[in-house]
């Protein structure tokens, strides 16, 4: 089954977000933005990004991994010193913490390349310049019989331009 889009382009950031909360409960709708809307993120309620969880995951490992590399060079190749404990908790330490940093920040950026669905070959079908320079849209997924009916309501709810996009 195909869904079906309306794109309504806004001017200014207040009229989105008197669409989005005339709009939010009825219809499935998706914000495009040149810059980050937060208000938008309260209004729709969305759930905060996934990508922490990576760093989470890439901080563990690279701490896990940290101790591990440290104390098993140390035991695999014992070279004692003056008497010293072969191994040794405080400069273990250190490589460790950074060891926890290094897997953390790029599990993060794996984390959200992955989330944003990037490298992205091929632009979305509703794509419009004007969205990524000085316009606001709105895209509203309905279905076939509903079309109309959201472009009217798109337009009387002050949108500059309407236009139908078929997903």
């Amino acid at each position: 089954m195909t869904a079906h889009s309306v794109i309504g382009f806004y001017v200014e950031v207040d009229s989105l977000l008197v669409v989005v909360k005339a709009l939010r409960g009825a219809h499935e709708i998706r914000t495009i933005s040149p810059v980050p809307l937060h208000q938008v993120d309260e209004l729709l309620e969305t759930q905060p990004s996934p990508v922490r969880y990576f760093t989470l995951a890439g901080g563990l490992i690279g701490f896990v991994a940290g101790w591990a590399l440290t104390i098993g060079s140390a035991e695999h190749y014992p070279l004692i010193v003056g008497g010293k404990p072969l191994i040794s908790l405080t400069p273990f330490a250190v490589i460790a913490y950074i060891c926890t940093i290094l897997f953390g920040a790029l599990f993060t950026v794996l984390g959200m390349l992955l989330n944003a669905r990037l490298p992205r070959i091929q632009v979305g079908r509703g794509y419009d310049p004007r969205l990524t320079g000085n316009r606001f849209g709105l895209q509203v997924i309905c279905g076939q019989d509903e079309i109309e009916e959201v472009k009217s309501k798109l337009l009387s709810l002050g949108a500059e331009e309407v236009k139908y996009v078929e997903v």
